[in-house]
């Protein structure tokens, strides 16, 4: 029988509970979602990337985040949240004592991956490392910044022992050296607004850090702004009307959004924020809003595709774009996809908690 070790859930269902009620929503929506189609021919799978991380031995093997960012060498730094390692049986099962950790890195260069973790390889362990008893950290976003790679790690904790009580505790900021990668310090993030912060939009007059602060059983967007070349800050904060040095100033600028997304710069100066249409919980559809600033305001949503895996027991959540393998007008997207009500289906079916990856054409939505 496979075991049935604890696998975390997508970040954007923690806090639904009990687990019957989730697999219901999860099924009434999924005929809810298909009201509105897709854009036809916004997006497409991307076989390249799809092959690439379909993975049976030799480091990471399965796990969401699925962040990048380009290290300037030629290298992608892939940062994956709890992650499979090991091997994956010929017959598409893991074993049942397959490594997991909270967090990995995964290091790109060309066609080849490799994975790094902290502990040995024995007895593999997280790569960014608890900050307190009872915590793990997940990636959120990443940045590099005067021959340092900033990446910010929402940090989480255990509840009562049950299988979606976690709850987040606050934000740190990991700094790594170039070329090592090795981590260097880890500091706090000073802001405490309630917003969790974790999407990061670089431009020559600022560092813009998107995140979400739940109102009720929404989620609404908020930005603030750092110094160029200064990602630690100090940041300030759009209060609505402007950039205030009070965090407790901020304002919402969109509801509707994934408790993670990807934003882009597009041709002509016009930006682009992906995410999954939390306007519906569990929504399956990727969508695309834009904005001429980084404040917004916002235009859309545009609906770009539908995840064809997800239905009553498999989520699809938290897309991010990866402008550095944008090929043509064809900007590169990345999915997580999850099993919520049984973490023993992914020790059956290697497959399921894997990323997806899909080309987007930004022009099939039109420009505010």
């Amino acid at each position: 029988m496979a075991r049935t070790r604890a696998v975390p859930p997508p970040r954007q269902l923690i806090r639904w509970l009990p687990l019957l009620a989730i697999a219901l929503l999860l099924a009434a929506c999924a005929g809810l979602d298909r009201q509105t189609a897709p854009v036809p021919g916004a997006a497409s799978p991307d076989a390249y990337f799809n092959r690439l991380f379909t993975r049976s031995g030799g480091g990471w093997t399965g796990g969401d985040g699925t962040l990048s960012v380009p290290l300037g060498d030629g290298r992608t730094l892939w940062l994956f949240g709890d992650s499979f390692l090991g091997t994956v049986n010929p017959d598409g099962t893991r074993p049942e004592d397959a490594p997991l950790v909270r967090n990995c890195i995964v290091v790109q260069d060309g066609d080849t991956l490799s994975t790094r973790t902290g502990g040995s390889p024995a007895a593999p362990e997280s790569f960014f490392p608890p900050q307190a008893p009872g915590e793990w950290c997940w990636p959120a976003d990443a940045t590099v910044q005067n021959g340092k790679v900033f990446v910010i790690l929402h940090r989480f904790h255990q509840g009562r022992p049950l299988l979606w009580d976690w709850q987040w505790t606050g934000t740190v900021v990991a700094e790594m050296g170039l070329p090592e990668l090795e981590i260097e310090r880890i500091t706090p993030l000073a802001v405490a607004n309630g917003v969790m912060y974790g999407a990061i939009l670089e431009r020559a007059e600022g560092i813009y850090i998107y995140g979400v602060a739940e109102h009720g059983n929404s989620r609404w967007m908020h930005v603030a702004r750092a110094p160029p070349g200064r990602f630690l800050g100090p940041w300030t904060f759009f209060d609505g009307s402007g950039w205030s040095p009070d965090p407790a100033s901020t304002r919402p600028v969109l509801d509707g959004v994934s408790t993670q997304f990807g934003l882009v710069a597009l041709p002509g100066d016009g930006l682009a924020l992906v995410t999954m249409d939390n306007r519906v919980p569990f929504s399956a559809d990727i969508v695309m809003y834009r904005a001429a600033h980084p404040e917004g305001p916002w235009q859309g949503p545009c609906r770009l595709y539908r995840a064809p895996e997800a239905g009553a027991a498999i989520a699809a959540y938290n897309p991010f774009v990866h402008p550095q393998f944008t090929t043509g007008d064809r900007l590169l997207v990345s999915y997580n996809v999850n099993h919520v009500t049984e973490p023993a289906a992914l020790y059956r079916d290697a497959t399921i908690y894997r990323p997806r990856f899909i080309r987007i054409d930004p022009s099939a939505c039109p420009a505010p």
